[in-house]
């Protein structure tokens, strides 16, 4: 759009330079996309009529000490899409757009889900037809799992999980399409397995159980509240808890919550998802571990490592303030490929808020965030964001702190300001009492049982048992 902020400071790329080949360029825009300039496409429906003016507005009303913050989040609100790779010719899009879902602006939305459909199908056919089915270790399967892997979680990842995500939020296909209640289920119960994450349990465990139980372990089973969140031991812990425990505890927690439905839904789909891995792993071994044996041990660490960093600094004064609980991520390239994902203050204050309002919603609130003393950071993504914790490198991370404070915190304040948000916190939780125990108990002999009546992925989870056994005792 050829929109220039003149007063916007430049910021460190963390984003590989020197590919200047266009193809390269391509390539490389795929995994980090180009933040320094504005250019989301006004036919993909997110953009005010005059970007440049509403900008130019957003900063006029800004308060001196907040307009770094606005620049910052500018770029995210006006940044060039970078979800959907895949496109379609503009009059389909804009048929499917107005047609077929309930909000227009998610066409990036069901785009990113096309390609993700289309590249299962056709991945998942090159194997079927090219490996044997009685086939063992072969350079042709070692070529196509690396090629599945790089393609399904490097490349695509993180666009569907996001997209999955915000899917499960708000209504995708409008209600007044045929069969749009089984369409808006596809990517829980279809895609998602693809990802590591079992069919229909998304929404119970996001939605149902950490947004109403907002991070507080024991009810919240992915709550961090109670780890010391600068240790990677306890990230390892975190994980294995997750990994081991979801299948069962997830309808105990709908049984207590009284949403029976759920819980009878959740425990037919587990079902279900069992019965098709050992079906799928009899017919085709190779099929099977490369598009869901692999994936259904990667998904759930890389499920919780994310959501882990999302958590990472809690507010000791008040542990269940969304303002506290965890961070936004301010013009970090990594926005455009997850629907704005770095702005997690904002989805825990308003979950159904649109994924491309919810820069503008961080700007017009920011005497609230101010007000909270809310943590931001620019330029960095979750991974990045932790890496810098666990290697004690907090003074760094301080200088991509974006302070919203009239009188901004020296560096050494905003060091000990990080160690205090990092500090385990039980006490702001449930304890975990015997019914909860007895679950996790019952859920690890369960794990056991069916890695020794023959059920290959179960290896993973019946290998963690005693790891998190030993973790256990670790940070006791």
């Amino acid at each position: 759009l050829g929109l220039e902020v003149a007063d916007l400071q430049p910021l460190p790329s963390l984003s590989p330079t020197g590919a200047h080949h266009p193809m390269l360029r391509t390539v490389r825009h795929l995994l980090f996309p180009d933040l320094s300039s504005y250019g989301a496409e006004p036919g993909m429906g997110l953009l005010d009529p005059d970007p440049a003016e509403h900008a130019r507005e957003l900063l006029a009303a800004a308060k001196p000490h907040h307009r770094r913050a606005v620049e910052l989040a500018l770029c995210d609100l006006y940044g060039r899409r970078a979800e959907a790779i895949v496109r379609l010719p503009r009059g389909v899009e804009r048929a499917l757009a107005h047609r077929l879902l309930h909000d227009p602006r998610d066409l990036p939305l069901l785009l990113n889900f096309i390609q993700c459909g289309l590249w299962l199908a056709f991945s998942l056919t090159l194997q079927l037809t090219l490996l044997p089915r009685d086939g063992g270790l072969s350079a042709r399967a070692v070529g196509l799992f690396v090629v599945h892997v790089v393609v399904t979680w490097a490349i695509l990842g993180q666009r569907f999980i996001l997209g999955m995500h915000f899917a499960a939020h708000r209504t995708l296909i409008s209600p007044r399409v045929p069969g749009a209640a089984l369409l808006n289920a596809l990517p829980q119960l279809v895609l998602a397995n693809f990802w590591g994450m079992p069919a229909g349990m998304y929404y119970l465990h996001h939605v149902v159980m950490h947004h109403a139980s907002n991070n507080l372990f024991s009810w919240d089973l992915s709550g961090t509240n109670s780890y010391r969140r600068d240790s990677p031991l306890a990230l390892l812990h975190y994980i294995a808890n997750f990994a081991l425990h979801t299948f069962l505890y997830l309808p105990y927690y709908a049984v207590v919550k009284r949403r029976f439905g759920l819980a009878g839904f959740a425990l037919g789909s587990t079902g279900a998802y069992f019965a098709a891995f050992h079906a799928l792993h009899a017919y085709h071994p190779a099929a099977f571990w490369i598009s869901l044996g692999f994936s259904s041990v990667l998904g759930p660490v890389a499920l919780m490592a994310g959501n882990f960093g999302q958590h990472q600094f809690i507010n000791p004064a008040d542990p269940a303030d969304n303002y506290g609980l965890t961070v936004n991520l301010v013009k970090a390239p990594f926005n455009m490929l997850t629907f704005n994902d770095g702005y997690h203050i904002v989805h825990h204050l308003n979950s159904v808020c649109h994924w491309s309002e919810m820069p503008l919603q961080f700007i017009k609130n920011l005497d609230k965030y101010e007000k909270h003393d809310a943590l931001v950071f620019h330029s960095l993504d979750y991974n990045e964001m932790s890496a810098l914790i666990y290697t004690r490198q907090l003074r760094k991370l301080a200088s991509y702190c974006v302070q919203l404070r009239a009188e901004p915190r020296t560096t050494d304040q905003l060091v000990a300001l990080f160690e205090e948000r990092l500090q385990p916190l039980p006490q702001a939780g449930a304890p975990l009492d015997l019914p909860k125990k007895s679950i996790f108990g019952l859920q690890q002999l369960l794990w056991l049982g069916l890695y020794a009546g023959g059920m290959p992925s179960a290896i993973f989870p019946a290998l963690m048992v005693p790891v998190f056994a030993a973790l256990s005792l670790v940070e006791a």
